[in-house]
């Protein structure tokens, strides 16, 4: 029985250090390092979904940028892979689906890097709503306690992670590339359904939406973490296409977006003056801008029913085009001339008002275009048929997720002092 039960424990094991070494050697989220096998894993098509957590909190954890980008899948899709111009470089670090749960975990794990001197973060609605806390995979990932040694052996172990390897090798032997979401045309009407269907999602998704203040709270813990260790954090409000902002005005959102704007005006106008800030750009340890609100770009008109060339700014109402994401940051360092109708405003309490005046005023007048009627006809529809809220169970943030965030915190300035 004895010899039956360590045949069995041999065994058990053995396939589960075969199972670990597959994970290791296929490598979907790119983090062991694993030499790329022709025909089965040269193409990283995994590498920007959900499992894009698993490798931008690795690299974060083994720190080396000077500066980082993070957000969204507005900021994956919106920017360059490797942004242009900026003062050191920058890596993007943009995470499909996140929130801002996910991205205070993210500032202050790369904030242990002693060589981290700014953060450029994108911001929205989206990330402070109760609808999200965190994806699969950011519990794999040294998001969760900011240990990579623990993160690798739990990707190696994870189901999670074959099946992204089967998928890899998959999409490899098939001839399968990473996912480009743009095109230079489509086919007839495909683009106006689109943006159709993609303003009929946000309408739902905003009607049944909850603020969480918490939410800012959190964030500002850690805003308030780095500024103090002397790295500047620059936010900005992602433009959105006019169409899908009308869906948060329509839905009666609206002050929830203005009351957003005027917290995180708040919020950054607190930390600008910490001291000691290596800047990248000048302007104070932490400073918000808004490219937000029916901006002349945003405001282009949506495609036409049968139009098949792509549009110039947005590939549908939610994601702009990576040059848009260029030149946002050039703007936001001083460049300007970068794309007509591209404008931004860094948000202070001398202007949170005034600015909200102007977006309203900017809103009235595209709503007398041909386009912004074509747009209230999709909402008069939509109202008509009797408006459905996706309301999702709220994920309210716990003792752990603020325990998780100070432990993290606690040990930047150890790291960033002892390395």
């Amino acid at each position: 029985m004895k010899h039956y039960a360590r045949t069995l424990l041999i065994t058990l094991f053995a396939i589960l250090l075969g199972f670990a070494a597959f994970n290791a050697a296929i490598d979907p989220f790119a983090v062991t390092g694993a030499p790329d096998i022709p025909g089965l894993t040269v193409r990283d098509t995994r590498l920007y979904d959900d499992g894009g957590r698993v490798h931008v909190a690795d690299r974060l954890a083994r720190g080396g940028d000077a500066s980082i980008l993070l957000g969204s899948s507005r900021t994956v899709d919106g920017f360059p892979h490797d942004p242009a111009g900026w003062p050191g470089g920058i890596y993007n670090a943009g995470m499909r689906g996140t929130n801002i749960f996910e991205l205070s975990q993210a500032m202050v794990l790369a904030a242990r890097n002693p060589q981290l001197r700014c953060v450029v973060i994108g911001l929205d609605l989206d990330e402070f709503g109760t609808h999200s806390r965190a994806k699969a995979t950011y519990w794999l990932s040294a998001l969760n306690d900011g240990n990579r040694t623990l993160s690798m052996a739990r990707v190696s172990l994870s189901p999670n992670t074959f099946g992204a390897s089967l998928q890899l090798m998959a999409d490899n032997l098939g001839g399968g590339a990473p996912r480009v979401p743009w095109a230079d045309s489509y086919p007839a009407g495909a683009q106006r359904e689109r943006y159709e269907s993609g303003v009929r999602g946000i309408y739902g998704f905003y009607l049944g939406y909850n603020f969480d203040p918490d939410r800012v709270a959190l964030f500002e813990r850690a805003l308030e973490a780095l500024t103090s260790n002397g790295i500047q954090v620059v936010g900005f409000i992602h433009p959105l296409h006019a169409w899908r902002e009308e869906a948060l005005f329509r839905s009666g959102r609206s002050e929830t977006y203005f009351e957003m704007r005027r917290t995180l005006t708040d919020v950054f106008a607190r930390h600008a003056a910490a001291p000691g800030a290596d800047a990248c750009i000048e302007g104070g340890s932490a400073m918000l801008w808004d490219f937000s609100g029916y901006r002349d770009f945003a405001a282009l008109p949506a495609p036409g029913p049968e139009q098949s060339l792509a549009h110039p700014a947005f590939y549908e109402p939610s994601h702009y085009l990576p040059y848009i994401g260029q030149a946002m940051l050039d703007t936001m360092r001083g460049e300007t001339g970068g794309v007509d109708g591209l404008t931004g405003l860094r948000l202070t309490a001398d202007n949170i008002e005034t600015s909200a005046g102007e977006i309203r005023q900017r809103r009235q007048r595209w709503l007398e275009t041909a386009d912004g009627q074509a747009a209230s006809e999709v909402f008069d529809l939509l109202e008509a048929a009797g408006p459905v809220a996706e309301v999702e169970t709220p994920q309210y943030l716990n003792r752990d997720d603020w325990i998780s965030l100070d432990d993290k915190i606690s040990r930047i300035a150890r790291d960033r002092a002892g390395r």
